[in-house]
């Protein structure tokens, strides 16, 4: 009986105006939001390798790129607001970097910038999940409102068959929908020569899949419970759309005024003042000795190489004191996101873009992960300037490595998403045990 009315249900949804209309839609956006992001990767790609020929040989300017995230084709992120570039010397260390959304922009023309915001993980969040609500609105309400539940219950057909066939059967046509939309993007990534999947993204992949399937499965679940409580169909559908806009836009960004009014951030005032009292131990032997190296300049008489690499040392501690106040306002920065995710977590749409986010590695944890990356680096030149003031010879025969910094592991980054995973899941099995007590309680007649 159960399998009869799984079957009845997915060729209902499969033959529906409102299925075709969303798959089609879904199909149309996920080629071209996939087609323009590979243009975009390829050009970002291009200009991170023409950078890399490009600013070898420098002993003084210091310039770092991070290389664009495959991933980012399908879940954007931050992976191109966040800047491609750092320029330090021993002299200045910045915290944010720049290129792409920044001040050094590519110099490719970019492909429709406003629809940079349109990849996988958005249709997924607002365009497949909206086609749910579609779907699943009146797949209790509309049987009560036709008379149809009534005369099926009455063939002594099973309360809690007739719910978990229907469930069974509209999720499959939801999971359906999804496995469609991967299956179209991944040929459009494979068939294309400038990606290339590595073994890890993989697994990246399956699991942007499948938090994705749960994300969807939150929204039926949701849909089914609305549909169980409500008779008129019209009436489940104007709750769904306004649960919908609440969950997906309206509770996330309250959750962002909110954190922003209770996690103060300092003002530029009082970062300049943090950056003087860090230095201030420093201060007198480093006016004293800058003066004394610029007189023996001035008069180009020769400078001591003590003096010189005391002045070395004095200028790198002022570079790392400063970028280390800009770092922790950058972390407190951080936090406040933080407390805003904290605070909108029962959203499912929140809790997915973090998962998505840190899978793709195209959120703030890869670009942290980065920047301490070229905080060490720029210790190494560091090192390497007082080398060249102290031993010549020593200082001919080594030289800067390559900039390197390494990303987190595929289990890292499942553990750290473990929790969202988790509250979706948890977020399915509780509507579906509210829509299942109240459908056994619903009064058919």
């Amino acid at each position: 009986m159960i399998l009869t009315i799984i079957k009845r249900e997915i060729l209902e949804y499969i033959k529906s105006a409102k299925f075709l209309i969303g798959l089609c839609i879904t199909a149309i956006l996920i080629t071209i939001s996939i087609v323009i992001n590979i243009q975009d990767f390829k050009l970002r790609n291009q200009d991170y390798l023409d950078a890399q020929r490009e600013m070898t040989g420098d002993s003084f300017y210091i310039r770092v790129f991070r290389q664009p995230q495959v991933l980012g084709t399908l879940v954007q992120g931050k992976d191109r607001k966040l800047g491609n570039r750092i320029q330090f010397t021993y002299l200045n260390i910045p915290y944010r970097t720049s290129g792409y959304m920044g001040a050094y922009t590519s110099q490719h023309h970019r492909y429709l910038a406003g629809f940079s915001a349109v990849d996988f993980s958005f249709v997924v969040r607002v365009v497949l999940s909206l086609m749910v609500v579609f779907l699943a609105y009146n797949a209790i309400s509309e049987e009560k409102a036709h008379g149809t539940l009534k005369l099926m219950l009455a063939n002594r057909l099973p309360r809690d068959q007739l719910l978990l066939g229907k469930f069974i059967g509209g999720l499959l046509v939801v999971l359906g929908s999804l496995l469609i939309s991967a299956i179209l993007s991944l040929l459009i990534l494979l068939f294309h020569p400038a990606i290339a999947i590595a073994g890890s993204d993989w697994a990246r992949i399956l699991g942007l899949l499948g938090v994705s399937a749960l994300y969807l499965t939150c929204f039926y679940t949701l849909s089914l419970f609305v549909s169980v409580v409500f008779n008129r169909p019209s009436i489940s559908l104007m709750v769904l759309l306004q649960v919908w806009i609440f969950l997906i836009i309206i509770y996330p960004n309250l959750s962002v005024i909110a954190a922003e009014k209770l996690y103060k951030l300092p003002s530029p005032q009082e970062i300049s003042q943090q950056k003087r009292a860090a230095f201030q131990p420093y201060e007198e032997e480093f006016k004293r000795v800058r003066e004394e190296f610029h007189d023996l300049v001035g008069k180009r008489e020769n400078v001591p190489n003590e003096l010189a690499v005391r002045n070395i040392e004095l200028t790198s501690i002022q570079a790392e004191k400063d970028y280390q106040v800009d770092r922790e306002f950058s972390k407190k920065l951080t936090r406040q996101m933080e407390l805003a995710q904290t605070f909108s977590i029962l959203s499912p749409a929140v809790a997915y873009d973090r998962v998505s986010n840190r899978l793709a590695r195209t959120g703030l944890a890869e670009h942290d992960r980065f920047m301490d990356g070229v905080f060490r680096y720029w210790q190494k030149h560091v090192e390497l300037t007082k080398l060249r003031r102290m031993d010549r010879k020593a200082y001919g025969k080594k030289k800067l490595p390559d900039f390197t910094y390494s990303s987190e592991t595929v289990t890292k980054d499942f553990t750290a998403t473990l929790l969202q995973m988790l509250l979706l899941f948890a977020f399915s099995i509780i509507f579906f045990a509210l829509a299942y007590t109240a459908f056994l309680k619903k009064d058919v007649r």
